[in-house]
């Protein structure tokens, strides 16, 4: 470098006026793009019990079918992010990332809206389509939004506790007969009546959670995993850690300055919640502290569940 630079000093000068502006100019942050599209399909939920359900989605290809839940979108602390969302079903719908945007206005069919914010506070947040009294939610709109701390760090936020992984689990219900059947035939739903018989985890039956690697909270005993949780579903959940004890570090958005500890958390409709956990050997169930959700249509144990492993 020394060398260079007497190479190059009688030039030198030209160069220091660019050197002071990148000096003295603020850091721009980074930014991310994502294109979503809303259409009609169906959602299968395999195993005993499961069945396909007629379902409207995001999904991040025009070409393919909707995602239950939809897209995962990712940012970093300050960064920009821009989510086009095109709606390709024949109903009105709309694109809210809760406690970040605040355009609620419906995204007409056949056309698209663009959103613009910035993601200052890491966490997890809730993305769904708020209009129709629950209904499009219910029926399949809904996502996660996750925010990481900034540098690439493994942290919960920048300067917060750390994790070796991490997880997301997004639970949600269905109400088949009543809501799924009905809307897809473009019928109104009677949303004063409320009986799902269907309880997702990463809209998955619990059979398919407990076999699905990026939803097991698996690793190498003494690691510290992170789970983000969202409740997308209609229904508060409270979720069980089977023999085990976890670290509530973050409840919808509020970060607890002393961590609360617990095995099971209440996640209430519509909220998200941070917990860290310390793996045990052995291979513990993670379940819902209700039994109809632990059922596919009544069947046990195809509902909201999962597996936690350390080996």
């Amino acid at each position: 470098m020394r060398a260079r630079f007497t190479r190059v000093r009688e030039h030198a000068y030209r160069f220091f006026p660019l050197l002071i502006v990148l000096l003295i100019s603020p850091q721009v942050s980074t930014a991310a793009s994502y294109t979503l599209f809303i259409k009609p399909g169906t959602h299968t939920v395999n195993g005993a019990g499961g069945t396909t359900i007629n379902v409207w989605g995001y999904t991040d290809n025009a070409a393919t079918a909707p995602m239950v839940p939809g897209p995962l979108l990712e940012s970093t602390e300050g960064e920009a992010v821009t989510v086009t969302v095109y709606n390709q079903d024949s109903r009105a719908h709309n694109f809210v990332v809760r406690n970040l945007t605040t355009d609620t206005g419906s995204i007409a069919a056949g056309s698209n809206k663009t959103y613009s914010f910035t993601t200052s506070k890491a966490g997890v947040y809730l993305y769904n389509d708020t209009l129709n009294s629950n209904v499009n939610r219910e029926m399949g709109l809904y996502g996660a939004l996750v925010v990481r701390a900034a540098g690439g760090v493994k942290k919960a936020w920048t300067n917060g506790p750390s994790y070796s992984i991490e997880r997301l689990w997004i639970t949600s219900d269905m109400d088949k007969t009543r809501w799924n059947d009905v809307a897809s035939r473009g019928s109104t739903v009677s949303t004063g009546t409320y009986k799902p018989n269907y309880f997702l985890m990463n809209g998955m039956g619990g059979f398919d959670a407990m076999h699905d690697p990026n939803t097991v909270l698996q690793g190498s005993t003494g690691q510290v995993g992170i789970v983000r949780m969202v409740n997308a579903g209609q229904f508060d959940q409270s979720l069980h850690f089977h023999a085990n004890h976890f670290q509530i570090i973050d409840s919808d958005g509020s970060r607890l300055s002393s961590p609360e500890w617990g095995d099971t958390i209440n996640l209430k409709a519509g909220t998200t919640a941070m917990v860290l956990y310390t793996l045990r050997p052995g291979i513990f169930p993670m379940h819902v502290h209700s039994a109809q959700m632990e059922t596919a249509n009544g069947v046990y144990l195809n509902g909201t569940a999962t597996l936690i492993v350390g080996q």
